[in-house]
């Protein structure tokens, strides 16, 4: 009898409509709604990138790319998505793989940088229904990927598609990721590191005269989050006067949802031009094929390693 193999494929979740911001945004914190403000700050960020984002269907479009590498490397397997903050929450996905009778399973967030404040989240929900409906499963992840050659590579392409018409020296290229608090960083947690990595790693694959790091779209808890921000080196670099041009990358995203549509497509793409700063953006890599494929490769080597 032939192994029952899941992949399953996660990311952080978006409401469906305006009207599931409420439950979103309750969930995001713990079962605390927002107060009318804050949700009315949100709804209007979604409506102002024309509604919810496509993440969820982005997400299932990069899963099916992932297995379809595994199958095409002779792995035969079936396709479970969960959301950390939306239905199907992981653990719902978890639960349909035990009700499915999967034996063995491969997770992979949707997030390239490992963080004990976001990626262990996902694994804790993962192993938690897991300990509850399967115990017999076995589990592995895929915790990181953010040095994988393909995906350096294909951030490279996708800055030098928008540096067309610009000169290099007089053009900054801003590499960002989702803040995060800054005690995250107290206990030697490689987060910033990585991000760091994945940014040199591009920045040498294209011989980039000027490039920086920034963090974006930090949340309002009363706590210092990781610095300096995005819409902060915007006005630096135009105070400072080096540079006409600024082409943004996001390092931290795989595809485009609010952080990006809005927290960069729109408002730092608004201070730059208030500033007099040429303001682009580069696009994420989506279910970009040698990433995907790449992405498959690591996932078909933790199924090797749980049938061992």
């Amino acid at each position: 009898m032939s192994t029952r193999r899941g992949l399953l494929v996660m990311h952080y979740g978006t409401p469906r409509s305006i009207e599931d911001v409420l439950p979103y945004y309750t969930h995001i914190r713990r079962g605390r709604p927002p107060s009318a403000e804050a949700l009315q700050n949100l709804q209007d960020r979604y409506l102002a990138i024309g509604g919810p984002s496509n993440l969820a269907r982005d997400s299932r479009r990069q899963g099916e790319a992932i297995l379809r590498g595994v199958n095409e490397l002779g792995i035969e397997a079936t396709l479970y998505m969960g959301a950390k903050h939306t239905h199907p929450f992981i653990a719902e996905a978890v639960r349909q793989m035990a009700e499915d009778g999967v034996q063995e399973a491969v997770g992979v967030v949707l997030a390239p940088h490992y963080s004990a404040y976001t990626i262990v989240a996902y694994r804790e929900y993962a192993e938690a229904e897991r300990a509850v409906v399967a115990p017999s499963m076995k589990l592995a992840f895929i915790e990181r990927w953010g040095a994988i050659p393909e995906l350096v590579v294909a951030l490279a392409q996708r800055v030098s598609a928008h540096m067309t018409g610009w000169d290099p020296a007089e053009t900054l290229v801003l590499f960002s990721a989702h803040s995060l608090p800054a005690r995250t960083l107290a206990s030697g947690d490689p987060y910033q590191q990585e991000l760091f990595e994945t940014s040199r790693l591009v920045a040498e694959k294209l011989g980039l005269e000027h490039w920086s790091f920034a963090y974006q779209s930090a949340s309002s808890t009363g706590e210092p989050w990781l610095g300096p921000d995005v819409l902060d080196v915007i006005a630096k670099r135009a105070e400072d006067g080096t540079f006409r041009n600024l082409l943004a990358c996001t390092v931290g995203f795989v595809s485009n949802h609010l952080e990006v549509l809005y927290d960069l497509g729109i408002e730092a793409r608004e201070r730059a031009h208030e500033l007099g700063l040429e303001f682009r953006l580069a696009d994420t890599i989506g279910d970009d094929r040698e990433v995907m494929n790449a992405l498959s490769v690591l996932v078909a080597k933790e199924f090797g390693r749980l049938s061992a």
